[in-house]
């Protein structure tokens, strides 16, 4: 597992963490219900791992305020962060040319019918 991947997945968490804080403020002044734990599905191991377990903090100076952001969340059990397989995500139905199999994949995770 190459540091810099883990760097930018971490970084990527980071800014998802962010979003992710924004919307559920925006649900509670618009009072509506939301989990208080937020869940956030991530490809790269190393980066699920740093996210829950200090020891790895060492190897990401660079990335100390990112760190301290998610670690806190996770501490405190505002957030989770779940491993997803590469091949599982479904964003990359928006984002990446498919297969015809992931693209009917694809089409049938988001319940759209071809007529």
């Amino acid at each position: 597992m190459s540091r810099y991947s883990t760097e930018a997945k971490y970084k990527s968490l980071a800014n998802a963490t962010a979003e992710m804080i924004w919307v559920q403020k925006l649900l509670t002044e618009l009072k509506i219900p939301h989990p208080c734990m937020a869940r956030l599905w991530c490809d790269n191991h190393g980066a699920k791992y740093l996210s829950a377990n200090p020891v790895f903090h060492a190897r990401t100076k660079q990335n100390e305020i990112d760190f301290h952001f998610v670690r806190e969340r996770v501490a405190k059990k505002l957030l989770e962060i779940r491993f997803i397989s590469t091949n599982d995500q479904v964003a990359d139905g928006f984002t990446k040319p498919l297969s015809r199999v992931k693209l009917r994949e694809f089409r049938n995770n988001l319940n759209l019918v071809c007529g």
